[in-house]
């Protein structure tokens, strides 16, 4: 019998004491991945300090990463630690049991028939934006797209969240800490060194602020539904009734909490960024634009769409999975090798991290034709069914895939559908788009826009 040799995985050789720490801190640091893969192949080994580290880029391992080996390939890393700050233990940064139970409590809250009763929450807020763009395109005033996004996609996770139950006041409290929440944590991811966060500095101080005003208005909610006798449509609602299959346990207040902290920050950011994307993309390619223009008009007319049309309108879901593809929300994950393995040939060690992502993956010329070319009939019905499972990972994949997935899409496709029926939307004269692949994967500068009512 012949035993495969188990080979040490290559990779850069980095800085005396630092290793490869100034290629990870740099904004452009997902080219450097690109780089030392494209370099050293599916696996590659490099050094953050005393730390090992692997890049893995190769949907058959990711495969084993994330479904047959997953619990030797855990979320025990300093990124998810420093996140877990803000999120505390939700469904997304929980391990093993608690995981598993907090799973089976909060998934039937994400079931698509009640997210598609939130379909009107959606529309609802939709249009009250775009009754805000006619003022803008009467005065041609050029907008940022990002920021109209991210407010817009707030909006409608603290209603999906909430319905009619925050105050104006905590809206705009909510509005005004998740900026700075967001960059504060990416820098935490970028340099996660726990005890520089423990220090009492002002940029300390503010960071633990901005969690504690957030959870002030989360626990007064939790607090205000648990002593009513009222019923809310919304997300937190059933989250509160929730229960386990025994009937006989439900989800803490502090649980509460956390889910609600993740669909907070899960549930707007990403789908701000992705829709950014989506909207500079159609005003670079008319051709496309005009298809989903026609699909639109084909199918609503001038009607608001609803969860029956959801379905109907797939050459909008192709174009945005296909921005998902080229921009995806969040670009590389972490996992933590608890026992020493063998993957794909290769020794990892225990005790170390291992970093893969959709960016990447991607881009995998193996897997996608022209992978930098922007093109929707990749996800015709056939295609997908023929490419390879883990090639395509925007909402992540195996288990623990996205709850949050058939929110975002229905969002997303509906807030196309509603802008296209009234606008066309053109990047300002002279400017220019370049994207920041960090935590997420936005515009660095935004999508300055000018507005055009059809």
């Amino acid at each position: 019998m012949v035993t495969e040799k188990v080979k040490r995985p290559n990779g850069p050789k980095g800085y005396p004491i630092i290793g490869n720490m100034l290629e990870i801190a740099k904004k452009d640091r997902i080219n450097w991945f690109q780089r030392i893969y494209e370099t050293y192949g599916d696996i590659v080994q490099f050094k953050l300090f005393k730390r090992q580290v692997y890049l893995v880029n190769h949907p058959d391992l990711v495969r084993e990463i994330l479904v047959h080996r997953r619990e030797n390939y855990t979320k025990n890393t300093l990124s998810f630690k420093m996140v877990g700050v803000v999120l505390g233990e939700s469904t997304f940064t929980a391990m093993g049991e608690s995981w598993e139970r907090k799973r089976q409590l909060a998934q039937p809250a994400f079931h698509k028939t009640r997210i598609s009763n939130l379909g009107q929450i959606m529309t609802d807020t939709i249009s009250t934006m775009l009754d805000q763009w006619e003022e803008y395109s009467k005065t041609g005033k050029i907008v940022n797209i990002a920021d109209e996004m991210m407010r817009l996609t707030l909006t409608i996770v603290v209603k999906a969240l909430f319905s009619t139950g925050l105050t104006e006041k905590e809206v705009q409290t909510v509005a005004d800490i998740f900026t700075p929440l967001l960059q504060a944590t990416n820098q935490r991811i970028t340099f996660p060194f726990t005890w520089l966060h423990r220090l009492p500095t002002a940029k300390n101080r503010a960071y633990q602020g901005y969690i504690d005003q957030l959870d002030a208005i989360i626990y007064r909610i939790i607090e205000q539904r648990k002593s009513s006798a009222q019923v809310y449509n919304d997300l937190l609602q059933m989250l509160i009734d929730a229960r386990t299959e025994e009937g006989n346990e439900a989800l803490s207040d502090q649980e509460l909490r956390d889910e609600v902290m993740t669909i907070f920050i899960a549930g707007h950011e990403t789908t701000a960024n992705a829709l950014s994307w989506l909207w500079y993309v159609l005003s670079q390619r008319k051709d496309i634009r005009e298809k989903v223009e026609a699909e639109v008009a084909g199918v609503l007319g001038d009607k608001i769409p609803t969860a029956k049309d959801f379905s109907a309108l797939e050459y909008c879901t192709k174009v945005f999975k296909e921005t998902l593809r080229l921009y995806p929300p969040v670009p590389m994950l972490p996992r933590h090798v608890e026992q020493d393995d063998v993957l794909g040939g290769y020794q990892l060690k225990a005790g170390h991290d291992v970093f893969f992502g959709a960016y990447l993956l991607h881009r995998l010329p193996e897997f996608w034709e022209d992978p930098e070319v922007f093109d929707p009939q990749r996800f015709d019905k056939e295609l997908e069914r023929k490419r390879h499972t883990f090639a395509y990972l925007p909402f992540g994949g195996g288990p623990r895939i996205c709850l949050g997935n058939y929110f975002a899409m229905m969002e997303a496709i509906f807030i196309v559908a509603m802008v296209v029926q009234k606008f066309r939307l053109e990047l300002a004269p002279g400017q220019q788009v370049t994207p920041l692949v960090s935590l997420t994967t936005r515009p660095e500068h935004g999508v300055p826009m000018v507005l055009e009512q059809r």
